[in-house]
């Protein structure tokens, strides 16, 4: 029990301390005055150099898709007799045969 007593004592004097009258005036203003920076806006020059460099990554992107050359050559045609592969005649739509 005397734990407790212990703990007990503790928290009454805690919450009999008399804090600073200006220590929540103190902490406001510099909460506030870190607000303001974070709000900054950022500087023109940055704004202008990110949209350049998008601008410059979307020409790149195009130009090297446009300099791909797929390489076709229609002198070579490959022939497959499927006649062997496959019977052929079950499709015929004649009625003849």
């Amino acid at each position: 029990m005397k734990t407790k007593n212990y703990i007990d004592d503790f928290i009454r004097r805690e919450k009999e301390t008399t804090l600073n009258p200006y220590l929540s005036t103190r902490v406001m203003a510099k909460i506030e005055r870190l607000e303001k920076l974070e709000r900054r806006r950022t500087p023109i020059w940055q704004t202008f150099a990110l949209a350049a460099s998008i601008v410059a990554v979307s020409f790149l992107g195009i130009s090297i898709g446009n300099s791909y050359v797929e390489s076709y050559t229609p002198d070579r045609i490959l022939n497959i007799n499927d006649r062997h592969i496959e019977n052929l005649s079950f499709y015929n739509l004649d009625e003849n045969e």
